[in-house]
């Protein structure tokens, strides 16, 4: 009889929870994964996918080997060997005969295991080659906190509990941080109070006690009614000044238009505006960025806004505040060796 032997492990999958996996492995097969309860994020629960994952590694559909397209349009299995030649030989050829530049190394999410940034490293060395600039996922909201921070990255979740107000802007906890559920409801327990703003209606609301819905686009509209509400108060930060560049001319933008005017451009009522508002001036206020909201044709100006609204408001630098949106989850790891990995 075949003993089980337990392995821990972590998830690789494009997620900021990084969780702790406990695999179950027989006869050198994983037949069992659960959440590790000792991992302080994870808690002993795996997301959806992750708990299914099992069902597409051993499923009969899955594609095993790798398929070379005959003449006749039909992919048909090869070697392994067979196909590392191909492969190889075409890599050489066209470097050969139009250099390195013309052959375009694209990757992207998926998994984030470490073996991203040695396929980068690899056709860095092969190279170099051309390579994407820019990113049709996060790139527009991670350059909008780059212009305004120096640094795209989140704050440890545990500081949520550090919070009066959470506000989850556009951010779907249910579906992409399921893990940060159970520290949201840690912090309600503790007082903090949670607000939503999203275009959709989703299961996210059941946990706020005031969900406010913008027309798809109208996020910059409410925040700029915010911030002129907040100037109107006298609700800025004296820290303000010394966080903020170009501060007279943001007042300026916000008092372009009207409370009134600016909310109906973001389709909601005025009580919106007044209620985050409240909610900002109160602080220590977190704002969680949802990372649809850097896929828009103007995400990155929604993503500057709301980082404008967490200084002048005076909820940066501060424990249970600030404008969190992208986590840097292999920082800890040196990739140093790969020159082309900041870009």
């Amino acid at each position: 009889m075949d003993l089980d032997t337990t392995v821990r492990t972590t998830c690789n999958r494009d997620c900021p929870d990084a969780c702790g996996i406990v695999a179950t492995v027989r006869d050198g097969r994983v037949v069992k994964l659960a959440g590790d309860p000792d991992h302080p994020v994870t808690r002993g629960f795996l997301c959806w996918r992750t708990n299914h994952f099992l069902g597409m590694q051993y499923g009969p559909d899955r594609v095993t080997t790798p398929l070379r397209r005959g003449p006749d349009g039909v992919h048909r299995p090869i070697s392994w060997d067979d196909a590392l030649d191909f492969v190889a030989a075409r890599l050489l050829a066209i470097r050969a005969e139009s250099g390195p530049a013309a052959i375009f190394h694209y990757r992207s999410g998926g998994s984030l295991g470490l073996t991203k940034p040695l396929v980068d490293w690899f056709f860095e060395l092969f190279g170099p080659v051309t390579t994407k600039r820019g990113d049709i996922c996060s790139g527009a909201a991670e350059a909008a906190q780059e212009a305004d921070f120096g640094v795209c990255d989140s704050s440890d979740l545990s500081d949520l509990n550090n919070a009066r107000h959470i506000i989850l802007w556009g951010k779907n906890v249910h579906v992409s941080s399921p893990h940060t559920i159970p520290v949201l409801r840690d912090a309600q327990a503790g007082g903090t109070r949670l607000a939503m703003v999203d275009p959709v209606h989703h299961k996210g609301a059941d946990l706020c006690e005031r969900f406010w819905q913008p027309r798809p686009g109208g996020d910059y509209a409410l925040a700029m009614a915010i911030a002129r509400l907040l100037f109107e108060r006298g609700a800025p930060s004296p820290r303000a000044a010394s966080l903020c560049d170009n501060l007279d001319q943001f007042r300026a933008l916000a008092f372009s238009d009207s409370v009134d005017g600016w909310c109906a451009r973001a389709d909601v009522p005025p009580a919106a505006a007044a209620d985050l508002a409240d909610r900002l001036a109160a602080g220590p206020t977190a704002i969680l960025v949802g990372w649809g909201m850097g896929r828009r044709a103007n995400g990155g100006v929604i993503v500057r806004a709301l980082d404008a609204l967490s200084a002048i408001s005076g909820n940066l630098g501060v424990p249970g505040g600030g404008v969190s949106y992208y986590y840097r989850r292999r920082a800890s790891v040196d990739t140093s060796f790969i020159r082309g990995a900041a870009a």
